[in-house]
């Protein structure tokens, strides 16, 4: 049985252990620790998403907002449990919490040596930006 719920931190250890799993996600454990992670969540109380299979972490997606846009990081399910539906599922909640704060709008990041992710993306409606460049400075 498929369970998606939010994610709190109780959830970090298995999500690491996933995210350790996926390279393809994409996920920093360096940078994405639990001690950073915690307050994210705490601030976007409720808007990230976990699935479960039978008591298994099987997925995750961060979601939060600054105010005016929301975001989504870490979009990852398990290799056997993909093509069913269960990262649709888990954006859709997301956004649904998005929406109930009045956030209309969101972004996210795919790896350019993604091809799937970039797929899925679109076929579940985002659209790539053009007109903008990605910039990165870590402190």
């Amino acid at each position: 049985m498929i369970t998606i719920e939010g994610m709190t931190i109780d959830d970090y250890d298995d999500a690491a252990r996933l995210w350790a799993a996926t390279p393809e996600g994409g996920v920093s454990l360096i940078f994405d620790t639990r001690a950073r992670l915690a307050p994210y969540l705490q601030r976007n109380k409720g808007l990230s998403t976990v699935a479960y299979a039978d008591g298994v972490l099987i997925g995750t997606v961060l979601c939060g907002h600054d105010g005016r846009r929301g975001s989504l990081y870490h979009m990852v399910v398990a290799q056997a449990f993909r093509q069913r539906g269960i990262a649709r599922q888990m954006v859709v909640r997301s956004l649904a919490g998005l929406r109930a704060e009045g956030i209309h709008t969101a972004f996210l990041f795919v790896a350019n040596d993604n091809p799937a992710a970039a797929a899925f993306w679109m076929a579940v409606g985002w659209e790539v930006a053009p007109h903008i460049q990605y910039y990165l400075a870590a402190f």
